[in-house]
């Protein structure tokens, strides 16, 4: 087996193996399932590419999911359609204008450069407005 076979392979278990602690287990099972998978990015990746990996494929998944599941707690497969439904518009918004970025940083950088920029600059603008409307959301329910 190769190095980015064994490195494919961990990951894909790590992230399984998360998704079913998750669902089945108390929350320490969790949070030792989640910081596995954080030290084995952090571990084989860069800091910005181990983030982004873990933000975009693990944390916003399982945030979705528990979204679709607070939609309609009966039928997942009607939670998914009204979740999408509300979640594609912007989705596309924030692909057009990543596209646009990276259009518009060419000019400035070569691609690879061009495109770790505009991921960095993503990955900030959307994390404190996360951190707020949890905040906000969380305090609401309060």
């Amino acid at each position: 087996m190769t190095h980015e076979n064994f490195l494919v392979s961990l990951l894909l278990i790590s992230f399984i193996a998360n998704f079913f602690i998750m669902q089945w287990s108390n929350n320490s099972g969790f949070f030792l399932a989640d910081w596995v998978t954080i030290f084995t990015l952090n571990i084989f990746f860069s800091p910005l590419v181990a983030f982004t990996i873990y933000f975009c494929f693990l944390h916003s998944v399982r945030h979705s999911f528990g979204l679709i599941y607070e939609i309609n707690k009966k039928k997942f497969k009607n939670g998914l359609k009204k979740f999408l439904k509300r979640a594609l518009p912007l989705t596309l918004v924030t692909a057009i204008l990543f596209i646009f970025g990276v259009y518009i940083l060419t000019n400035y950088y070569v691609l690879d450069d061009a495109i770790m920029k505009v991921i960095f600059i993503g990955l900030a603008s959307l994390t404190f407005p996360h951190i707020l409307l949890e905040y906000l959301i969380e305090k609401n329910e309060k």
